[in-house]
């Protein structure tokens, strides 16, 4: 599965010794179907950045057209996760196909979707 990762800094830097997770949002780029083949690598890279500290998690959708169920289970998986760890994943430029999908099972009630990455961004503000 191809990943872009950008990190987003929404607050300055405190020391340069160590990492303040509260100040940064991980955007996540994905591409074109999120599926039984393509989920395994999703969901480690999402653990990964979970387990390493990362609190505030955006994935952007703007270039999927396809979420199986196996796709679904690592977005839930990841946001339970991160949920644990006292952060939250975000949704963001889901198109209308998959926010169809998404409307079928109710997903949109358990992960926030955004139709922008600004809202998206926002939506982290009170997470600390």
């Amino acid at each position: 599965m191809n990943i872009n990762l950008e990190i987003i800094k929404i607050a300055p830097r405190t020391s340069d010794s160590q990492i303040d997770y509260n100040t940064l949002i991980f955007r996540l780029e994905l591409k074109k179907k999120i599926d039984l083949e393509t989920s395994k690598d999703l969901w480690v890279f999402l653990k990964a950045l979970i387990d390493g500290g990362a609190l505030k998690i955006m994935m952007d959708f703007r270039n999927v057209d396809y979420i199986d169920s196996a796709g679904i289970g690592v977005l839930i998986n990841a946001a339970k996760l991160a949920r644990n760890n006292k952060g939250d994943i975000a949704l963001a430029n889901v198109s209308n196909d998959v926010k169809s999908i998404f409307k079928i099972i109710n997903l949109q009630n358990f992960i926030k979707t955004y139709n922008s990455d600004v809202e998206a961004e926002n939506s982290f503000r009170y997470i600390t």
